[in-house]
């Protein structure tokens, strides 16, 4: 039977995805990743950060969760067993007798023990680390609304940090009152959280771990279904648009792409392009049922320009356009085009000549510049190669 190291890394390769590529998008450390594919289980985190990591990790390469955590469970090593120790035999020694000129060495060995005493002394008690107690949620607990309340008990003097994983969100200098006690309340994601206290006094620093599971009654109902078939995660794109489609079921009564509205067809095949900048680019998918049940999907893609791209929208009110690539004017140009048109040129150099500016819109290599200038206005701007 396969580890479930040789489960992980063979699904992940299967999808061709790296291990940097899955940290980026799961959120979680690639050594952490590694670790569970190489089955070392001392670089990882606790037992309960660990099972969180697995699960996501599970649930982003479409494998069952609740198996890959049962895998962990049977690989992971047993505690140690105890030592046992043998009674010691008492050794016989042989009287001392105490004589003067002993007296003098024995009582400066006692002086240095009681002064070696203590030095350990005053060190172990500077090295206590400040008292924490987490006493909401006083174990690991599961919520049903996203806010929610951590409360605790620390030395009035200390300064408190909340990270709550994935993420992480932090929420930083929070102080408790006289009597030491304080809270704060923090926003949960769907799924497992882990929420890490983290108190500091006098130069120490001390860590209490929760783990919290958002189960929200909008998470019992039936998420909706969401198919992206572009883009390919991972796909690159040169001098041009991102094009963004799939289908969803009839459930859906709201679809966003990177928070931009879109409108299924009558089939729920959906479909549009992004422009964007150069670089490594997300592109997010949420579909939403009416009752708030959701799903979301995550692609990332890497665009590039070697030539100039330019996109033009017609928005308010027709307007002439008249555009000259290299040198040349683009075909079906230099005439009248009505609200709501689209073009897109590209070349080494694009002139584009408006004869209402304020209805012009223009976005280069993905970068949005805006309206050409004032209604009715003549404006001519020139784009050239990055």
């Amino acid at each position: 039977m396969a580890t479930l190291g040789e489960v992980l890394r063979a699904q992940r390769e299967r999808k061709k995805i790296t291990l940097d590529q899955a940290a980026d998008d799961t959120k979680i450390r690639e050594r952490f990743l590694r670790a569970l594919e190489d089955g070392d289980y001392e670089s990882l985190p606790g037992a309960v950060y660990t099972k969180g990591f697995l699960s996501n990790y599970a649930e982003y390469l479409d494998l069952p969760p609740a198996r890959l955590v049962g895998l962990y469970r049977s690989e992971r090593p047993a505690a140690e067993a105890p030592r046992r120790f043998e009674p010691m035999r008492p050794i016989a020694r042989r009287a001392v007798v105490l004589r003067p000129s002993l007296l003098l060495p024995i009582a400066a060995a006692a002086a240095v023990a009681l002064f070696v005493g203590y030095l350990y002394y005053q060190l172990s008690t500077f090295a206590v680390l400040p008292k924490i107690e987490v006493t909401e949620p006083p174990a690991d607990a599961v919520a049903q609304s996203a806010d929610y309340v951590i409360k605790g008990r620390t030395t009035p003097d200390a300064r408190i940090t909340v990270r709550v994983f994935p993420g992480p969100q932090t929420y930083t200098d929070i102080h408790p009152g006289a009597d030491g006690e304080f809270g704060v309340t923090v926003q949960l994601h769907p799924g497992t959280n882990h929420v890490e206290v983290e108190v500091l006094a006098q130069g120490k620093v001390d860590r209490v771990s929760r783990a919290i599971q958002l189960e929200s009654v909008a998470d019992a109902e039936q998420a909706p279904q969401l198919i992206v078939e572009q883009p390919a995660n991972g796909g690159t794109y040169t001098n041009a648009p991102v094009t963004v489609s799939g289908r969803v079921d009839r459930s859906v009564a709201s679809l966003l792409v990177n928070g931009t509205p879109v409108t299924p067809a009558a089939d729920g095949t959906f479909g549009m392009t992004v422009n964007f900048a150069a670089g490594q680019q997300a592109v997010h998918v949420v579909a939403r049922t009416a009752t708030g049940a959701e799903v979301q999907e995550t692609r990332t893609v890497g665009v590039s320009y070697t030539a100039a791209v330019v996109t033009v929208r017609v928005r308010g009110g027709a307007a002439w356009l008249l555009a000259t690539v290299d040198g040349r004017q683009a075909p079906n140009t230099n005439k009248v085009f009505p609200d709501g048109q689209v073009l897109t040129f590209s070349g080494k150099r694009v002139v584009l000549r408006t004869g209402n500016a304020g209805t012009t819109y223009v976005t280069h290599n993905g970068i949005e510049v805006g309206l050409m200038g004032d209604p009715g206005q003549v404006m001519e701007r020139t784009f050239a190669t990055p």
